[in-house]
């Protein structure tokens, strides 16, 4: 599902506001989004709006557009918010940010650390934190060509957070 998700927001990403790479101050907004909406019971869909995120638009032929279902974006911000049937199942929010190249997926995650604090520990490539009461992993994912960051936010359970 994860690569569906990818290759719609690459379809998606020249047609939308994500044509460059998010820099950490867009991808921490986003992370910011996921945790308001995101608890061990329920993923509020019907804040994001609140928030200034809205479902991503893709033109169609002509002037007419069409929304794609699970895929948020916001104005000024090149991340995409990405909450799938898999991210709903686990009551989990993803970010997706674009990244230019391979090799920019460190600096990326670096920049990020120096906003939200250093990972808890790293598994390989994959980075985790924990941020009071809500989980956050980055993972490289997508490929060679439109290589992309995916940070993923899930609450941590009442029992496990004490």
């Amino acid at each position: 599902m994860r690569k569906i998700l990818a290759l719609a927001v690459c379809l998606a990403a020249p047609v939308a506001a994500q044509d460059k790479p998010a820099d950490a101050a867009q991808v921490v907004e986003a992370i910011e989004a996921c945790k308001t909406i995101t608890s061990p019971t329920w993923i509020e869909l019907k804040q994001l709006p609140s928030l200034g995120w809205h479902p991503l638009e893709k033109r169609g032929g002509g002037r007419s557009t069409m929304k794609v279902r699970g895929i948020y974006e916001k104005p000024h911000n090149e991340a995409l918010i990405i909450l799938g049937k898999d991210e709903l199942k686990a009551k989990s929010c993803a970010i997706f940010a674009r990244l230019d190249k391979t090799s920019d997926y460190g600096p990326l995650a670096q920049s990020v650390s120096q906003i939200i604090g250093m990972p808890n520990r790293a598994e390989g490539p994959t980075y985790f934190w924990t941020l009071g009461d809500k989980a956050l992993r980055l993972d490289p994912t997508g490929d060679r060509k439109k290589p992309i960051a995916r940070f993923e936010i899930t609450a941590i359970p009442q029992e496990s957070a004490e």
